[in-house]
């Protein structure tokens, strides 16, 4: 009986809302998050990003060993080759290793970098950071606005290829653009 009581107080418990982290700014740029960005698009990619200055024997995901990566727009990251794919598809994608902070129709063609819709990224010895802030969504709305991060660590306590993945996240406004559903 004692456990019903706990199980319904905690019922009537007000819901609590997810806090924001700041974002890792101090890095360089118009805008503090890194001199690398992607050009106002909707569902483009960088080229070839080498992330081995960060890790120089190459990050092990997926049974493979990468030195590079693509940065792209949808907020994730690929290993093989860029995505602009905007509707997610289910984990894993064994054809595409991918890290994947948010996975939706970003689109950045409404302008307003370096304040709001861009996309950055820094690499430097044990770190590669990738921006999204204030990103809006398809078709170019800048009404409700995304803000997180990938950062990817790797140091001297980790095996040569071991890193770990943090995702932050400041501002989630939106889920799906216009050509989503």
């Amino acid at each position: 009986m004692k456990h019903l009581a706990l199980a319904l107080l905690g019922l009537t418990l007000a819901p609590r809302a997810a806090l924001a982290v700041n974002l890792i700014a101090d890095l360089g740029g118009p805008a503090g998050f890194g001199s690398s960005y992607l050009e106002d698009n909707d569902d483009a990619s960088s080229s070839e990003v080498d992330i081995s200055r960060a890790f120089p024997g190459g990050l092990r995901y997926f049974n493979g060993t990468y030195r590079s990566i693509y940065v792209n727009n949808n907020g994730n990251v690929s290993f093989r080759g860029a995505v602009g794919q905007y509707t997610p598809s289910p984990f894993p994608v064994a054809d595409q290793p991918m890290i994947a902070a948010w996975w939706g129709d970003v689109d950045t063609n409404g302008h307003g970098r370096p304040q709001r819709n861009g996309v950055w990224w820094d690499v430097r010895p044990g770190q590669v950071v990738i921006t999204w802030h204030n990103v809006g969504y398809y078709s170019a709305h800048v009404d409700r606005l995304n803000s997180f991060q990938i950062v990817l660590r790797g140091g001297a306590q980790m095996d040569e290829g071991q890193f770990e993945v943090e995702f932050r996240y400041q501002r989630c406004e939106w889920t799906t653009g216009d050509a989503s559903g």
